[in-house]
């Protein structure tokens, strides 16, 4: 919250004509608090990988397959992102950030989609149960 502070305080100050130098600090703060976020998600690479690990054994096909690629194709989103904060850092000198952007957030929506795909399938499934409650429930036709 307090880097998007920044980056409204500094939006703010300079449509409002404020001092250059106090514009700047500002955008300064907000790009140093970015890249602190960035350090801070570094282990969610790891995180990523080990839930692909718990889910490789789900019994249920569907669910193992859109859990576990989702799991990986976020670990991926994260390894990316922690490529373009290697760049923004200058750990990485000459880094396509386009390039590694774009990869980011192909691997982010492969994941997005594999999430929504096992929500429609858990839904589908709640649907069934539901169905065969009810169906059980009826009393028996004259």
């Amino acid at each position: 919250a307090a880097q998007y502070a920044c980056a409204l305080l500094g939006y703010t100050l300079q449509k409002g004509g404020a001092a250059a130098e106090l514009h700047r600090t500002v955008s300064q703060l907000e790009a140093h608090m970015s890249l602190t976020r960035k350090l801070l998600r570094l282990g969610n690479s790891v995180e990523a990988l080990e839930a692909a690990k718990r889910t490789i054994h789900l019994s249920d096909s569907v669910l193992r397959l859109c859990l576990t690629i989702g799991h990986l194709n976020r670990a991926m989103y994260f390894a990316c992102d922690n490529v373009l904060w290697a760049g923004k850092t200058g750990l990485i000198s000459k880094l396509d950030t386009h390039k590694w952007s774009q990869r980011s957030f192909r691997y982010y929506l492969f994941a997005l989609i594999l999430n929504l795909t096992r929500d429609v399938y858990e839904l589908r499934l709640l649907i069934e149960c539901e169905e065969r409650y009810r169906a059980s429930k009826s009393p028996p036709s004259p």
